[in-house]
């Protein structure tokens, strides 16, 4: 069965997605000025996995790290994390929608943040906007949920501190790293962005948010 975009895309209408560098903090910050529902892709990664099925799902399914012989994910050859987190988001985006549909009833404001399919969701969006980072200051595992990712590494006993750093690098290399440049999904999509700097601060930010959803 297949639903026609405009009937998703109606039942959406109060969903309002945030994609780039600095969602989640925008987005928190959204919660607290205006009582706004959060949906965090990320967070719901746990629970979509336990509903996966290797059949529909292979990649959410798969336990790469036992496949490659590693005993972190950070251990992967980059190609692997890439090809891995890319289809692990198409087939985790359904599952997401089917949630955004059911607490769209709830809620009369959504913020969905996080990694999804955008390929998929932007036919059916209304409301989308791309955060750019044109600073230097920013780093994705100074937040606190993600400092685990980093802790991970750093407390392992098995490792010599030159490996360590090498898994460090890597991991800033696949998800830290930010050179200002416009993604091409973001233009080829026709995204809305919003670029920020060192010296913009989030109240900037913040502000060219709410003006361009209008709240």
């Amino acid at each position: 069965m297949q639903i026609a975009d405009n009937i998703i895309k109606r039942a959406l209408s109060n969903v309002y997605f945030i994609w780039g560098r600095g969602k989640t903090t925008i987005a928190n910050r959204l919660r607290e000025k205006h009582g706004f529902y959060i949906y965090s892709t990320d967070d719901s990664r746990d629970w979509h996995m336990k509903n996966a099925h290797p059949v529909s799902q292979p990649y959410m399914c798969r336990n790469f790290e036992k496949e490659y012989g590693v005993k972190s994910f950070w251990e992967l050859p980059k190609e692997v994390i890439a090809e891995r987190e890319k289809h692990f988001v198409q087939e985790m985006t359904p599952m997401i929608l089917v949630d955004l549909l059911v607490l769209s009833k709830q809620h009369e404001v959504i913020l969905c943040e996080g990694d999804i399919d955008y390929t998929v969701v932007a036919p059916i969006a209304t409301h989308t906007v791309h955060l750019r980072n044109c600073g230097t200051r920013f780093d994705w595992f100074e937040r606190p949920d993600h400092a685990d990712a980093l802790d991970s590494i750093t407390k392992r006993t098995d490792l010599s501190a030159q490996e360590k750093e090498a898994l460090i690098q890597n991991a800033y290399a696949l998800v830290a790293g930010n050179d200002g440049t416009m993604p091409d999904w973001v233009t080829a999509l026709q995204i809305y962005n919003i670029d920020w700097y060192d010296d913009t601060g989030v109240d900037r930010t913040l502000a060219d948010v709410e003006a361009y959803f209008g709240f």
